[in-house]
């Protein structure tokens, strides 16, 4: 993931922010013993490019993304 997708919220947070982010999800993940990362990574649908939920990205009404 070298700049990630313009359309994603995450990816487009600043570094500071992103980091924090990171932190508290795998502290969140410690605190489940891994629970959540299983749920998180089988149930959800991910971004093929950045590999974020595609819930943090901005779509089209057609579901498509924007780029």
């Amino acid at each position: 993931m070298a700049g990630g997708c313009r359309d994603c919220k995450t990816c487009t947070q600043p570094g500071f922010v992103r980091m924090g982010q990171d932190w508290t999800v795998g502290f969140m993940h410690l605190c489940t013993v891994g629970i959540s990362w299983v749920v998180k990574r089988g149930a959800s649908s991910h971004c093929p490019q950045c590999k974020h939920l595609r819930s943090r990205h901005r779509t089209r009404r057609d579901g498509s993304y924007m780029d």
